[in-house]
């Protein structure tokens, strides 16, 4: 999207990378277990999982953690219509494809017997890019040694869950005639960071500058040399970031 200052915006997609995780060979167990192995199940805690993406998500990984009552607790874990494998909290998964999802796990005592499963269903959905709207309409004219001029940032998130943002950067894309914008603009970037982002609820917008998150800013430097071609220069700008959903 142009402004009228020749300022481009641009599409960011949403990322977001966990790692995988390893797992033994499960256990063998009988197709049908028998009223002892029933009994011996139930004698065994379900496990709890406290930790676990949002019921709808956008980030094809997926982390879960889990714990049992007991001394020094095992575990067996599988995701979708998997293979029952042993595991340790955390399980962390990526690639998950698009849709619904159901992971499960249980505990695992002497002999292989093990618990009821607790389960955990969720659904993935297709990420969608987040757009930057620059809100450049009168904002004030660059000259040498200027204080640097925030540049005013729309965000608008067409996802059905909220967003975080962790990075707004600011480029040129072209230079003026005689007037190279290395050597005479100081670009500033946002600090939105993982430390620091910026929540957008879904199907929402948000704007920058805006609770603690800075807008990114362009400065003209002065420089002991002729900057006449800078004069009533236009410096195409291109916006992007990142988040994660």
């Amino acid at each position: 999207m142009r402004t009228t200052r020749g300022a481009l915006a641009l599409l960011a997609g949403i990322a977001a990378c966990l790692g995988a995780v390893a797992y033994a060979a499960a256990p063998h167990e009988p197709a049908r277990p028998g009223p002892d192995r029933e009994r011996a199940a139930a004698s065994l805690p379900r496990p709890s999982i406290p930790v676990h993406p949002n019921r709808l998500a956008t980030s094809t990984s997926a982390t879960f953690g889990f714990t049992a009552r007991g001394r020094d607790p095992h575990f067996s874990c599988k995701l979708d219509e998997r293979g029952w494998s042993v595991c340790q909290s955390p399980v962390a998964f990526k690639k998950v494809a698009v849709g619904s999802h159901s992971f499960s796990v249980r505990s695992i005592g002497r002999n292989g017997r093990h618990s009821q499963p607790a389960r955990f269903r969720w659904r993935v959905l297709e990420a969608k890019d987040f757009s930057i709207v620059p809100q450049l309409s009168g904002l004030s004219a660059l000259y040498p040694g200027s204080l640097p001029l925030g540049l005013p940032l729309r965000i608008e998130n067409p996802n059905p869950v909220p967003i975080l943002i962790t990075s707004l950067q600011v480029t040129t894309t072209a230079d003026p005639q005689g007037c190279m914008s290395a050597q005479n603009l100081v670009l500033t970037q946002s600090n939105a960071s993982s430390a620091m982002p910026l929540k957008i609820k879904a199907g929402g917008s948000a704007s920058v500058p805006s609770a603690g998150v800075s807008a990114p800013t362009i400065q003209l430097r002065e420089l002991a040399v002729n900057q006449d071609a800078c004069q009533n220069a236009q410096f195409p700008l291109a916006f992007s970031g990142k988040a994660r959903g």
